[in-house]
Formats: C-alpha cells, sequence, structure tokens
C-alpha cells in the first residue's frame, strides 16, 4: 500500500506535468500573445486549469486526464504487483453496478437536502439570490452538465483509490475496521492542502471516508460509493452553492453564509463543520 501511494502520487505529477506542458504549447498557439511573457502564460494555465465555477473545457479535460492517470495506475499496481484483475477492485457487474451507482446518487441528494434545510432553518445560511436571476437557462444547464460529469470523475477516480486499491489491500493485512479508519486517515490527508482545510475538515473528510467504505462494504462493489461521491460534490456545489472542499462550483442558490464555521465548516464548506458530520453520521 506504502507503494502504491508514493507510486501514484508520482505517477500523478508526471501526469499534470505531462498536460501542463502541452496545454501551455496549445495555448502559446491559439493566444501567441502569451508567449510575450512566462508569466502571463502561466497565469492563462492557472486561470484555464482551476477554472472550477464555469467548469471550462480545460478543466474539464484535466480532470478526465487525472482520472485516467490514476485509473491507469491502479491498473499497473493490481496487475503488476498483486497478480489480480481491476475489475475485481469492485468495477465488475456493470449493468446492475449502474443501479447501485443511481442508488448511491439518490441517497446522497436526499441526504443534502437534510443539510440544505438544516442550515437554513439553523440560521447558518441564508439564501440571497438564484441562478436563473443573472444567467440564461442554456448556461445553467450547462453548467449542471460540466458539474455532474466534472464530479463523477472526481468520484471513479478517488473510489478506486481510496476505497479500490488502499482500503482492499489494507483489509486483507488487517481486520476490516483498523482498514476503514486507516484508509478514511489517507483520504482525509489527501483533501489537506485544499483551500480553507483545517482540523475540523480533516473530521469531516474522515467521516465521510468511513461512510464511502461502508457503502463499498454494502455491496463489495464501488459503483455504489462512487455514486454516493458524485452526488456529495454534485449537491454541495452546482445543486445548494456551498463551497466543495475549498472550492467554488457556483450553484443553483447564491447563499450567504452566516453561522459559526464549527457549525457551517466556514471556506472549506459545510463538510468541515458540525452541520454535515450530523448527517454522515447518521447514514453510517
Amino acid at each position: 500500500v506504502a507503494s502504491y501511494i508514493i507510486g501514484v502520487r508520482v505517477l500523478q505529477i508526471i501526469g499534470a506535468i505531462i498536460f501542463g506542458v502541452g496545454l501551455s504549447f496549445w495555448l502559446a498557439v491559439i493566444q501567441p500573445q502569451a508567449l510575450a511573457s512566462p508569466e502571463q502564460l502561466t497565469e492563462l494555465v492557472s486561470k484555464e486549469l482551476f477554472n472550477v465555477t464555469t467548469f471550462s473545457p480545460i478543466a474539464l479535460s484535466y480532470r478526465l486526464w487525472d482520472t485516467l492517470v490514476i485509473l491507469g495506475s491502479v491498473f499497473l499496481f493490481r496487475r503488476l504487483l498483486d497478480r489480480r484483475s481491476f475489475r475485481s477492485l469492485g468495477f465488475d457487474q456493470v449493468r446492475s453496478g449502474m443501479l447501485e451507482l443511481l442508488a448511491g446518487f439518490a441517497l446522497i441528494l436526499i441526504a443534502w437536502g437534510a443539510i440544505f434545510v438544516l442550515a437554513l432553518v439553523t440560521g447558518a445560511a441564508t439564501i440571497v439570490g438564484f441562478a436563473w436571476e443573472q444567467k440564461s437557462i442554456e448556461t445553467i444547464l450547462l453548467a449542471l452538465t460540466s458539474g455532474l460529469l466534472f464530479n463523477l470523475l472526481v468520484g471513479i477516480a478517488e473510489e478506486a483509490d481510496a476505497r479500490g486499491y488502499v482500503l482492499q489491500n489494507l483489509a486483507e493485512g488487517m481486520r476490516v475496521v483498523p482498514a476503514i479508519l486507516v484508509s478514511s486517515v489517507y483520504f482525509a490527508l489527501l483533501h489537506s492542502l485544499n483551500p480553507g482545510a483545517s482540523g475540523m475538515s480533516f473530521v469531516g473528510i474522515f467521516c465521510a471516508g468511513i461512510l464511502l467504505a461502508l457503502g463499498y462494504y454494502a455491496t463489495r462493489r464501488l459503483w455504489f460509493p462512487i455514486g454516493m461521491h458524485a452526488a456529495w460534490n454534485f449537491a454541495e456545489g452546482p445543486i445548494f452553492g456551498f463551497p466543495v472542499s475549498g472550492l467554488d462550483m457556483g450553484g443553483l442558490f447564491r447563499l450567504q453564509i452566516t453561522g459559526p464555521d464549527w457549525w457551517t465548516g466556514g471556506a472549506f464548506g459545510p463538510e468541515a463543520g458540525a452541520l454535515a458530520i450530523v448527517v454522515e453520521l447518521a447514514l453510517m
């Protein structure tokens, strides 16, 4: 597991460099003025690459590339080191798996509806506007579609990594409960560099890791937790308008966060506050 964690992070860095170099050359061709200054080119790349709010084609392209890098890494370690099939991690039975994915997605949409209502009732958040007051319906639908695809890719990559390779290999060397706890610590550490990260965000993501691990053990496949993971980010950001692990993903609702950080999660989002942790514990 340690070899895998180091290996996949190295491959991610190499993949990011390859993507960044390719993107820089491409931008330089379509926008030659960017060559006037290396700083200008860097700024342009950063702006397009991390434009999560509008889910720019470049941001979506990088998310797809990074997902393929992670899945490729998992495949290599699974086949060459473990000598097992990639599908054995929990990607088998695709047809029934799609139903499990939808079930996980629906479960978390309902849970986030509860979090949203709790936020409004307790005064943690106030609705100050709606997306359709400032944008056309076509633009909103495009943003929702892009946001769904973006977060589905996040769910696939992070579940194949944390609940796929890491959790399942740990569970073979120790009991299931310690494996869930250790893999959830790993999952929380992956988010520790996100904007607004704190001790509370670590606890919140740790709890989310446990919940997603239980989703895996409920079916012994990854489809259900992938649906849960994708729905969590999609509902939190593009639908209800909260920050998602410190990232602004827009939202149908424009919210003013008015509650204390320990309850609302502050700049990181509700998953770093007691508001979402209470619901996560109920789901467990």
